[in-house]
């Protein structure tokens, strides 16, 4: 699928077909039942006085962002129409969810903003977005210790037909180092605010610097990182955690998309967020920090259905396309063919209010005056190569 914007995808008319699956600080996730909009997820936005409307995080998606990228690089987004109804249904079902207990307790209270009169469909890049009559056998989610990934896959099998799926989410980070760095700097930006905070310290967290290195020792050490060890996924699989090791790798190693992540954030930050200001090249600086807090969906497939395996899949069944996109990456792995693609996601504007930016101005100020770029660390190997 192309990463175009449409104005719009009709509209949701019925809270019943929304079903509640994630949210964060500033929106809600909700997985869609009705044929028009399956392939997709809808974003909602909560009531925060602070936050950018909907229009404008579509509008800034689609101005500033999408240009930046080649196609099928970002996640696709569609405005779709809220009948006011539905947000008023939906809030009533938040309540629910608190008193049942399933809701997190640190995001009760509040609410979708039922001013609203759009939402956002995303492309659906989760394990289960892959359409198939096959029944699932295993499934599963884990969080990566030390890092703020995760790990999802599917096993769908019926009478020797077999389809697998994995999807690594996980956020890059800064991939170039800052440019307010001391020039003896030994670790990156991402690894000494890590240090600052002093997070799961002693768990290795990949460097963004060794992911986009260009070396395989270094990708693939980051890649352990990625998808360690502890990660259970159903014995038999396929789709094992040494191999999807080895198929991120190859890809990360091959792939445009982290090449080009790079070159933005370098790019749009000429003069470091100390040296910022309101009116230099704002909209630029807030693409770099925009891009920097991006979400990468990594989507692997196999499937077991006839001699030609993988290469099939992306085609369509019943009439429902399997995959999104047909542009997958085709990576072969112990005489193994799988179908690897890569979706940005997460790219909303960033507030560029004064608060916010001496926000990451004073924690740039600590990482210098504290030593973080520059001191040793018992337990966390320099980035510096």
């Amino acid at each position: 699928m192309s990463n175009s914007t449409e104005p719009s995808a009709g509209a949701i008319t019925d809270a019943s077909a929304l079903t509640f699956i994630a949210e964060g600080a500033a929106n809600l996730l909700y997985r869609i039942s009705d044929d028009q909009h399956s392939f997709y997820l809808l974003r909602l936005r909560k009531r925060q006085l602070s936050q950018p409307s909907t229009l404008d995080v579509y509008s800034f998606n689609s101005k500033h962002i999408l240009p930046l990228f080649a196609p099928d690089m970002v996640a696709s987004m569609q405005l779709v129409k809220l009948e006011p109804a539905v947000l008023e249904q939906l809030n009533k079902d938040l309540a629910g969810l608190e008193s049942a207990g399933i809701r997190n307790p640190n995001r009760h209270g509040t609410v979708l903003d039922t001013d609203e009169s759009y939402g956002i469909l995303v492309e659906n890049m989760t394990a289960e977005s892959v359409h198939s009559d096959l029944p699932i056998v295993s499934s599963g989610r884990e969080k990566i210790k030390g890092s703020s990934g995760v790990l999802s896959y599917v096993v769908r099998e019926n009478r020797g037909k077999r389809l697998e799926v994995a999807v690594l989410e996980f956020k890059p980070k800064w991939l170039t180092q800052s440019k307010d760095a001391p020039s003896d700097w030994k670790y990156c930006r991402t690894c000494a605010l890590r240090r600052y905070r002093a997070k799961d310290a002693s768990v290795y967290s990949f460097c963004p610097l060794d992911l986009v290195s260009g070396n395989r020792q270094r990708v693939e050490k980051s890649v352990r990182a990625l998808l360690p060890e502890q990660l259970v996924i159903k014995q038999g699989s396929i789709l094992t955690v040494e191999r999807l090791r080895r198929i991120v790798t190859e890809f990360i190693l091959n792939s445009e998309v982290f090449k080009t992540l790079v070159h933005i954030q370098d790019k749009m930050d000429e003069y470091g967020v100390l040296n910022t200001s309101d009116s230099e090249d704002s909209m630029n600086f807030l693409i770099a920090m925009t891009v920097r807090d991006c979400t990468a969906f990594l989507r692997i497939v196999y499937t077991e259905l006839d001699k030609d395996k993988t290469r099939d899949f992306e085609f369509s069944h019943a009439g429902k396309p399997y995959f999104t996109d047909r542009d997958s990456t085709y990576i072969t792995v112990d005489s193994y063919y799988f179908a690897v693609s890569c979706r940005l996601a997460d790219l909303d504007i960033k507030d560029g209010s004064g608060t916010k930016r001496a926000y990451w101005q004073s924690i740039e100020k600590d990482l210098n005056e504290g030593g973080w770029y520059t001191s040793d660390d018992a337990l966390i190997e320099p980035c510096r190569k």
